[in-house]
């Protein structure tokens, strides 16, 4: 009795994964999206000044005690940029999720998938102004109800610094879409 039942159930499964595509496989909603803008050093900023970036909104904010933001951005003393992930700024508040960053051998263009492993977590990253980064948050604000995922990627680039006026000339592209991986124009197909 229970075999007649559950072959017709099958099959209606069956029919309607061939219909509408792989429903295990879910689908990306959103475009990636892709910044230019000026940051501020974090120390030395005028007040009130953007000096991170936060990944759920794709844009730049000020790093404060609100803790809205994935990575911060300083100038070391040789004119280095020093990207500063959220709890390094944050220290041991429980309030924070882990933030990974990695380098990346290919040019900011080049770059259009986020690897999937070799992050460096909640630790500060010195990078020469031309270099590519990968950033992996794991904001449970923006991904706790996600079923595909528990993670946002994004790549960044700070093309050049003027250290004077503390000021980061910085590019970026985040996948807004929690679980995928794609750093190409558009909505993600993967």
């Amino acid at each position: 009795m229970m075999s007649k039942l559950v072959a017709p159930v099958l099959a209606v499964l069956a029919l309607t994964a061939a219909a509408c595509g792989e429903i295990t496989r879910p689908k990306a909603a959103l475009p990636t999206g892709r910044d230019s803008t000026v940051i501020y050093a974090l120390n030395g900023a005028p007040p009130g000044a953007p000096t991170a970036i936060y990944l759920p909104t794709e844009s730049v904010v000020r790093a404060d005690g609100n803790f809205q933001f994935d990575v911060a951005f300083d100038i070391d003393a040789n004119g280095k940029v020093v990207l500063l992930p959220l709890r390094t700024v944050a220290t041991d508040l429980s309030t924070t999720y882990r933030v990974g960053l990695q380098t990346s051998s290919l040019s900011f263009d080049s770059l259009l998938t986020a690897p999937k492993s070799g992050y460096h977590y909640d630790s500060t990253l010195v990078v020469t102004p031309g270099t590519t980064v990968v950033v992996e948050t794991q904001n449970v604000n923006a991904c706790g109800l996600s079923y595909v995922g528990s993670t946002m990627y994004a790549k960044v680039i700070v093309d050049s610094v003027q250290a004077a006026s503390r000021l980061l000339y910085t590019r970026f592209v985040v996948d807004p879409n929690c679980g995928f991986y794609s750093l190409a124009e558009g909505v993600p197909k993967e």
